[in-house]
């Protein structure tokens, strides 16, 4: 490795990012992420309370929060490729402060619905351009890795964010300050690097829908989604009766705990074996924990349901995360992640919010047995796909590998002699 170069042992095995682009990247990408599922999960039993009492209004606004980070992902991913992306994520940081201290200011329904939509585009309008940072840093066989490492980040920000919220009871406006902060946190990574791209003629969408490996590596990634949002409806039942609250508080913990440790160990597994085995292995835990939550409706069953739950979560945030930068082409990187990282997440999202609005609650059994069926045929378009890291880098490490061992061996032997 170059001079400036990471060296912290086994984290920076054969990483050839600099040291000051990954520690912008993963900031940058963390606090972000971290300000967007702080800001969701205060949304209706805080935030927008306040701002609003009408109910209805505050669902249209989870709606409408998500809908239009979709579509500012899918614009943002066309503006990013004719504008300096620097500018674009100065402009885009300095937007979500603003917005997010608004929070604090106004009130009514129609700021609500205003509000709504200016968060959503804070969210998604400069993603792309953030996770294409993400890909012109990095080489694929360490690109995991650091989304790995960026995941781990974000649910440690959550958690210590949460438990500053309950130990301090900071209230609303406590939790929107935490939200500002964690936003504001972005800026110093702007500041750190340049986080510029290299200018490349953009790409049509046509192209990136051509793409059949990139089909069947994106189809179990939105049935995973769909999947995890449908079983909402099952789950409604169980945050309407207070005999499950301490299960429900305790799982929803571990569900992010988990979710944040095997991202981590899953970018380090999808960087050393492929990328195909740990979107296998997420996609067979989540049908598992779905079985497991239909056998027997209990808080054991929850609380087990939500820790697997996150463990899948967090192999498949990952890898995700990943495969799109190792399959773009010049041009393509924000289209190829856009719809990678930010749709699929939305329309989970969304089908929780159906199941929260119209309070509809379906049998845990009938339910999570046929979604874990579909999430067990949606490992077949993995098994057809193309594997998105090189054979040669792993064939290389495998050789390096064994070459220590027997350099070790033989130290070990005149040692001994």
């Amino acid at each position: 490795m170059g001079r400036g170069s990471l060296n912290f042992g086994f984290l920076t095995e054969d990483a050839r990012i600099s040291s000051r682009k990954f520690v912008a990247v993963t900031i940058l990408s963390s606090s972000t992420l971290a300000w967007f599922f702080l800001s969701f999960g205060f949304f209706q039993e805080d935030i927008f309370t306040r701002i609003t009492n009408d109910l209805f209004w505050v669902y249209a606004g989870k709606a409408l929060y998500l809908s239009f980070g979709a579509v500012s992902a899918i614009a943002g991913s066309s503006i990013s490729q004719r504008l300096n992306r620097r500018t674009l994520l100065w402009s885009w940081t300095i937007f979500g402060v603003l917005t997010t201290a608004s929070l604090a200011v106004f009130h009514g329904v129609l700021f609500s619905i205003i509000a709504s939509m200016l968060l959503g585009i804070s969210f998604g309008l400069g993603y792309p351009a953030i996770m294409a940072f993400l890909t012109d840093c990095t080489v694929p066989e360490e690109r995991a890795r650091v989304a790995g490492i960026i995941f781990l980040e974000t649910f440690v920000f959550v958690t210590i964010a949460t438990v500053a919220y309950q130990i301090f009871n900071l209230g609303v406006l406590g939790v929107i300050g935490l939200c500002i902060v964690l936003r504001s946190t972005g800026f110093l990574a702007l500041i750190l690097d340049s986080c510029n791209g290299v200018k490349e003629k953009a790409s049509s969408w046509r192209t990136v829908f051509a793409h059949k490996n990139f089909i069947l590596y994106l189809i179990p990634w939105l049935m995973f989604n769909v999947a995890s949002g449908l079983i909402a409806f099952s789950l409604g039942g169980f945050y309407q009766d207070p005999n499950y609250e301490g299960a429900l508080r305790m799982g929803n913990t571990l569900h992010f705990l988990t979710a944040g440790v095997f991202g981590f160990i899953a970018g380090f597994a999808a960087d050393r074996f492929g990328r195909k085995q740990p979107i296998i292995l997420g996609l067979v835990m989540l049908g598992v924990s779905f079985a497991f939550l239909g056998l027997a409706t209990s808080w054991v069953s929850v609380l087990v349901y939500l820790t697997i739950s996150g463990i899948a979560w967090g192999f498949l945030m990952v890898v995700y995360t990943a495969v799109p930068g190792d399959l773009a082409f010049p041009g393509s990187k924000e289209k190829f992640l856009a719809l990678a990282t930010i749709i699929p997440f939305i329309i989970y999202m969304s089908l929780s919010g159906v199941a929260d609005f119209f309070s509809v609650s379906f049998p845990a059994g009938a339910l999570s047995s046929i979604l874990s069926i579909i999430l067990f045929v949606s490992v077949f378009p993995v098994l057809r796909a193309t594997e998105t890291l090189p054979e040669t880098t792993m064939r290389e490490r495998k050789l390096r590998e064994h070459i220590k061992k027997v350099g070790k061996l033989i130290q070990e032997t005149e040692e001994t002699e």
